[in-house]
Parts: C-alpha cells; sequence; structure tokens
C-alpha cells in the first residue's frame, strides 16, 4: 500500500477539524488551488509546521452567520502573514533550545579539567 502524501494527510486533517470544531463539512472552492499551496508550504516549511499553522488558524478562527466555515484557501490569504510568522519563531526557539539540551556550553574551568 502507498504511503499517504503529506498534502493529502493534511486535507484530512482538515477535513476532521472541521467537522470537529464547526459541526458541518469542509468546504473549499478549489482543490487544485488548495494543493499546489499546501505543497508548496510544506516544501518550504515542513509538513510540521504546516499542521500547527492550520490548528492555530482553526483556534483563532470565529465563525460567524455568514462564513460558518474556515479553508484553507482563506488561512494562506488571510492569516498567513499575521500566523505563521509566530510558529516558526516558536520553532526556532525550540530548535535552539533543544540544540542546547543536546549540545551544552562547556565551561573554560571545565575544559582544563578534561584536558
Amino acid at each position: 500500500m502507498a504511503k499517504k502524501s503529506d498534502v493529502t494527510l493534511l486535507r484530512e486533517h482538515l477535513k476532521q477539524r472541521h467537522t470537529e470544531l464547526y459541526g458541518i463539512d469542509y468546504v473549499t472552492r478549489n482543490h487544485a488551488v488548495e494543493g499546489r499551496w499546501l505543497k508548496s508550504m510544506i516544501t518550504e516549511f515542513g509538513a510540521d509546521v504546516v499542521k500547527r499553522f492550520i490548528d492555530e488558524c482553526f483556534a483563532e478562527y470565529k465563525p460567524t452567520k455568514q462564513y460558518p466555515g474556515l479553508n484553507f484557501a482563506f488561512m494562506f490569504s488571510y492569516q498567513r502573514s499575521r500566523i505563521l510568522p509566530r510558529i516558526l519563531a516558536e520553532v526556532k526557539r525550540e530548535q535552539a533550545r533543544t540544540a542546547r539540551v543536546s549540545h551544552p556550553v562547556i565551561a573554560d574551568e571545565d575544559l582544563n579539567d578534561w584536558l
């Protein structure tokens, strides 16, 4: 059986979260454009970052009577410039923290003891 692509997995995540949060089916105007935008973001930032971006967009969106749901086209067009930089900064901080833990700085006096 073939492994599902990141685009397919993120589309499934979009549909599932949308139904959970809003109780209605996920609707997008253009599946091809949505797929290209997902693939573009995955290529540039990685699937984990895109999933975090999607989750944060859902967390911040407040449905209205006129717009009871949310789709990736809206996220990409209207929420990306506000939310994505924050996610990227969080990821960078997490990577720096992980790097510090796995490669601690050695004090000069400890280094002298080793030599």
